[in-house]
């Protein structure tokens, strides 16, 4: 039996299968059918065979294959995204589209998860990529982090437009924020990605302590290249707007 092809000898473009057959009875059934392992390519498989040779030994695997422990875990991550988007309810994606009021942030946003099938891995700065989906009422998004909060995207809109309005820089706020600073302190100025947010869209005052969101707006801006994240420099890990989306249009 030959390897399942994928990709079309004459043209190019991805072979679906549209027939199975009994090898006993004979019988053949015509449809429009896809396999769950459809979306794996040759590199995952290979990592898939050593990851099972290895008994799921990451340590032998780093080994094997030269790379980090975070380079090892992102791989694996990535193949469970391809799978779970497999899984997934489809009626969450369809008829899922950006609309013509859309800002670029969103419209790049809306484009890139309905191109991971509805759910992704953010990269953070510290530790291992984070997964976040399109949410069920298709308003933002939603994370493993911040279960029951949608992170809109007119906040991701307007995180970007405010770093625009700072000469395409901010910084973050995610540690002042952690350690319980207060809204428009030395810590936590107003000009901060977590001050901001909390101000502006969760109803926080001067004063008052907030969550940290910042980590997940930024990754997720960050994952869709929209920002570049950038670790503390001695004041505090901050955000640069990539040179395409510093204008509108």
């Amino acid at each position: 039996m030959s390897a399942l092809l994928k990709i079309c000898p004459v043209c190019g473009n991805k072979l679906h299968i549209s027939e199975l057959s009994c090898a006993e009875c004979g019988i053949k059934i015509q449809g429009d059918f896809v396999a769950e392992t459809s979306e794996l390519d040759q590199e995952d498989w290979e990592f898939i065979k050593m990851f099972l040779r290895t008994e799921g030994n990451l340590s032998k695997m780093q080994l094997l294959r030269n790379e980090s422990y975070f380079e090892i875990k992102t791989m694996l991550n990535l193949i469970n995204q391809k799978l779970e988007g497999n899984r997934m309810n489809n009626n969450v994606i369809e008829n899922f589209s950006s609309g013509e009021e859309d800002s670029k942030v969103v419209r790049r946003l809306k484009e890139k998860i309905v191109e991971c099938g509805g759910k992704s891995y953010m990269p953070v700065l510290k530790g291992e990529p984070v997964p976040f989906w399109l949410s069920s009422s298709q308003n933002g998004f939603e994370s493993q982090g911040l279960r029951g909060v949608v992170l809109e995207w007119k906040v991701f809109d307007a995180i970007v437009k405010k770093a625009r309005s700072l000469g395409g820089m901010m910084y973050r706020g995610d540690v002042a924020a952690q350690s319980g600073a207060r809204v428009g302190s030395k810590e936590l100025p107003l000009t901060t990605i977590d001050a901001f947010v909390s101000t502006e869209f969760f109803g926080a005052k001067v004063g008052d302590t907030v969550t940290r969101r910042s980590t997940y707006y930024s990754g997720i801006l960050a994952w869709a290249g929209i920002v570049t994240n950038h670790k503390s420099q001695g004041n505090g890990s901050f955000i640069t707007v990539n040179a395409e989306y510093m204008t509108e249009d």
